[in-house]
């Protein structure tokens, strides 16, 4: 209890009611950090996941690469440490959580493997999850054959890939990559984006373009929000056919995570009245260079995804 002394100063004293509420809270306090000591924990990387294994396999190949990493730095803290996929192919997010309840994990870090915020990574993974609750959206996941976990595992979601400098790193090396001479060129940068999201993917886009112009001297520089192959025509066509104007050569990269630009461009057509054309033909007097891989494979994202993972754990230690 608190008592003013003789002296005049405020001090404490503990009754035997007290001393057994401190003893408790003692015990609590040990009890706890015990238990967290001795949780089982896991590490998930989640990607979109395409039907095209040459798509899948950068992406799975990380489990390795991460698991690589953290038995580098020593005490790695992560008892299971997979890679799941969204939609289309195994290992589905509902098959590893499965694997990690089998292997006895108490809580598990999931880290988004998309470029940036998206209504996947917002909406669609944390439902799946069994963190987010929307009757239509979960009927529509549970449409497209997507299971829906139900899990005991304590479950964190982390942030996708435009969390730090990652990708502005890795686009410089894509972009030197097929760079020639910076200042007779002009850059492209195509990335999937997202209606929800759109000023993200924007602000994104440009601080790229920004931060690769002055690491190298290209002068011009432009994006376009292209979905995977299906609106190149649309919407990066445009953007691609003023750069050439701007330089004697234009180099076009891709934000995506497991592919570049160059089969995009060679399969894309064009509808002219009643003619259809390839992309290609529209800008054959061109000279345009494209970048023949996207974000993976780089073992960047691997470091990232180890970093981020050790910074979660600091937040549960707190």
């Amino acid at each position: 209890m608190l008592f003013q002394s003789d002296s005049g100063r405020w001090e404490w004293s503990l009754t035997g009611t007290s001393l057994i509420i401190v003893a408790a809270l003692i015990i609590i306090a040990l009890t706890s950090a015990a238990a967290t000591a001795g949780e089982r924990l896991g590490l998930v990387l989640v990607a979109h996941g395409a039907p095209m294994p040459s798509w899948n396999a950068p992406v799975l190949a990380l489990e390795d690469e991460v698991r690589g990493l953290l038995a580098e730095v020593g005490d790695n803290p992560f008892d299971e440490v997979r890679v799941a996929l969204m939609e289309f192919t195994e290992p589905s997010i509902h098959t590893v959580i499965g694997d990690l309840e089998e292997a006895g994990i108490d809580r598990a870090y999931v880290l988004p493997l998309f470029i940036a915020p998206s209504g996947h990574s917002l909406f669609d993974i944390p439902a799946i999850l069994g963190l987010y609750s929307d009757p239509a959206m979960l009927g529509e996941l549970r449409g497209e054959g997507i299971e829906i976990v139900d899990t005991d595992i304590r479950l964190t979601v982390g942030p996708t890939l435009n969390y730090g400098d990652i990708l502005k790193m890795i686009m410089l090396d894509r972009v030197k990559e097929i760079s020639v001479d910076p200042a007779s060129e002009s850059l492209v940068l195509l990335a999937h984006g997202d209606a929800a999201t759109e000023p993200v993917w924007e602000a994104l886009c440009d601080e790229i373009g920004v931060y690769v112009c002055a690491h190298t001297g290209i002068e011009y520089f432009d994006h376009a929000l292209v979905e995977v192959g299906q609106s190149f025509a649309t919407e990066g066509l445009g953007a691609i056919a003023e750069a050439t104007e701007h330089a004697e050569r234009t180099l076009v990269v891709g934000l995506y995570l497991s592919m570049g630009v160059e089969n995009m461009a060679k399969s894309a057509m064009v509808r002219s009245g009643m003619m259809t054309i390839s992309a290609e033909e529209v800008l054959k007097d061109r000279e345009i260079r494209y970048g023949g891989q996207g974000v993976l494979p780089d073992p960047r994202v691997a470091a990232w995804a180890v970093e981020r993972a050790r910074e979660w754990l600091v937040d549960q230690e707190d």
